[in-house]
């Protein structure tokens, strides 16, 4: 029997999403992993299905952002003031 591989997550930095850390070969953020795992509660099974993301990938981008959390809590609160911002400038 063939054994299946699974394409490894990597996340990556560059010009797509705004230089925000996110899942290589896809447009979502570690951050939105982040905050669907620790500020909504969310399983990462939950998370794998609701992005269409492997399970791997989801646990790739906790381990990215649990090396490294001051950089992915940076990102959560530029991208919150920038919304802000934008909200503001609607009102």
């Amino acid at each position: 029997m063939a054994k299946l591989m699974q394409r490894q997550a990597k996340i990556v930095r560059d010009s797509l999403m705004g230089g925000a850390a996110r899942i290589e070969g896809t447009r979502i953020r570690v951050m939105d992993v982040v905050e669907q795992k620790i500020i909504l509660g969310y399983s990462p099974e939950e998370i794998a299905r609701a992005f269409r993301i492997s399970l791997a990938d989801v646990y790739e981008a906790l381990a990215y952002y649990y090396s490294r959390p001051e950089e992915i809590r940076g990102e959560i609160k530029k991208h919150k003031e920038i919304v802000e911002k934008f909200r503001k400038q609607l009102s």
